[in-house]
Order: C-alpha cells, then structure tokens, then sequence
C-alpha cells in the first residue's frame, strides 16, 4: 500500500512532540527554557513538518511564533492521537485515566472540589487535572481537546453545545453580604435600599468581566460617587474579606456556606434577582466517545456536582 503519511520522511512522533511542546507552552523559548540545542531542534522539527505537510503551521505574531489555522487543526488532531495512546498505554497497564476539569476558581472551591471523591469513583478512579479559567477560555479548551470537563455559565455555550454537550447543574442567586457590625442598626431597611449601601466598605472584583461591570454599574447608580474600599481578584478573596469584616461584597449563591455562622449579615441582592446564571457541566462529546466516557457516567457526575 502506497501511504502517503509513511512513503516519504518528515513525519515523525518526535517531530510531532516537538510541535506540540511549541502548541502548549505558546512560543520556542517558552517550550525549552534555557535550553538553545532544544529550541533549534523544535525550530527545525516545525520546519520539516511544514514541508512534509506542505502548509504553514506557525505565523508571526509580533516578536512570538503563532500556531497558524492549519496548526491549530493539527494541535487538535495530535492532542487526540497522543491522548488516546496515553489511555491505551494505561489501560494495558490496569492504570487509571487522567481527566481534565475546568473552572472558575470560585466554581473549583465551591462546587467541584467537594464532589471530587464521588467523581473520581464514577470515572473509575481516576486521575483528576484541575485547571482554572475564565468561561470563554473553558469553552475553548474543551472544543481543542485539552480539557476533558468544564463547569461554566450556560450563556458561554452556543445552542448547538447546551443541546448536545452540557448538562444543568445549577443555577445561581446573588446577596448582599456584610459583617454584621457593619450594618447600620439605626437605618430602617438594613441592607435593602439603596441609601444604606453608601454606609458601606465594598469589596469589588478588579477583573472587568461581565459580573464585575454589572455590579460596579449598579452601585455607581444607587450611590453616586461611591469608591470601593477593596478590588480583588476572585470571589474567593471576597468571601474570606467578608467573613473577617473587611467589607461588604456581592456573593452567588455557591459562596453563602459558613457565613451565617462567621455572623455575616446577608439578603438577596435585589438588583441582580433576575440576572441568574446557570451553570452547566459542558464536555466534547467526541472526546468522551474516544475516551469511553458513555451517557450514563457523564450524568451520574453531574448528579454528584449537584448534590454538593
């Protein structure tokens, strides 16, 4: 049989390691630190696989190497084939797989860590990656392949990926959330209205995601003026800043374990009462097939997610 893929040279595992060493870290230098034998050779192998291939797999990006369209199509199918031999390798050594699981850092301590346990039995033991990222970047991944799982809002999936490809896990509320000295007794309403907001020390998110704009945008209207105290980087630095009596902050639903023990005032935030945003579990549904992850794993794991 006259293959093509074998009946001339320049293709080769190595040569596709080396590809995938530049794909993964983002640049030569990134991919051999300190090493210019190593970043010569993977500048070499690159070279020979454009020939043998007969396509640019790299373009420049400023003073950076970029994976051109047809490198990302062939990251993707590299990923797969070596992801799919480290499985059979496993599984002929009665070794457990290894998945990936994304998220938020807050949906990672919140929501997934306490199901880890239960999900690590329903993968049959395996070996758990957790990876944390912001919802559009998690969607990317899983489409790529170099993630297995994601949790992320429903609104970051296209119609085509909430039907075929994601679960509901939850859906999250939003509150109010103030050590309870901080809270003015001798206002009327406590936390409800808006007046008694500029009373307050806020914490906000320094981000500029959606949820950060969208609270900043509330409170710049209900207390004109208003300069937070803190801006953090996650709602995780919120939640512990709340419970110490730093400052106030706006917590979903996830987050509210603990505080009412810590004597944390709380109420749900009334502006954001219809800006819920569920959550789903989302996965590449041929990576699963591949992987021999069937229907009946993914929705006993998403029975775990949700009953913690």
């Amino acid at each position: 049989m006259n293959d093509p893929l074998f009946s001339r040279d320049g293709l080769s595992l190595d040569r596709l390691r080396s590809f995938m060493a530049l794909a993964e870290a983002g640049s030569i230098a990134k991919a051999a630190p300190d090493r210019l034998s190593r970043q010569a050779q993977i500048s070499r192998q690159i070279g020979e696989l454009e020939v043998f291939f007969g396509t640019e797999l790299t373009m420049r990006r400023g003073k950076t190497l970029a994976l051109s369209p047809a490198g990302e199509r062939l990251a993707t199918l590299v990923r797969q084939q070596f992801e799919d031999l480290r499985d059979f390798h496993r599984e002929q050594h009665q070794q457990p797989k290894t998945f990936r699981i994304g998220a938020g850092a807050s949906l990672l301590e919140w929501l997934v860590i306490p199901a880890l346990k239960d999900i690590r039995q329903t993968l049959r033991g395996a070996s758990l990656h957790l990876e944390v990222m912001r919802s559009r970047e998690l969607v990317e991944a899983v489409r790529e392949g170099s993630l297995d799982f994601a949790v992320v809002r429903e609104d970051a999936l296209s119609e085509e990926q909430r039907l075929k490809a994601s679960l509901r896990l939850t859906s999250l509320s939003f509150h109010l959330c103030a050590a309870r000295h901080l809270v003015r007794t001798s206002t009327k309403h406590g936390l409800a209205m808006p007046q008694d907001w500029r009373y307050l020390p806020w914490a906000v998110l320094s981000g500029g995601g959606q949820f950060d704009a969208k609270v900043r945008g509330i409170l710049e209207a209900a207390c004109p003026g208003l300069t937070p105290a803190v801006e953090c980087t996650s709602l995780l630095q919120m939640k512990e800043m709340v419970i110490r009596g730093v400052c106030a902050g706006i917590l979903p639903s996830l987050g509210m374990k603990g505080l009412a023990e810590a004597g944390v005032v709380s109420r749900e935030f009334e502006p954001l009462k219809d800006y819920g945003r569920p959550l789903a579990l989302h996965w590449n549904d041929r990576q699963m097939r591949r992987r021999g992850v069937g229907e009946a794993i993914i929705k006993e794991m998403v029975k775990k997610l949700r009953s913690n």
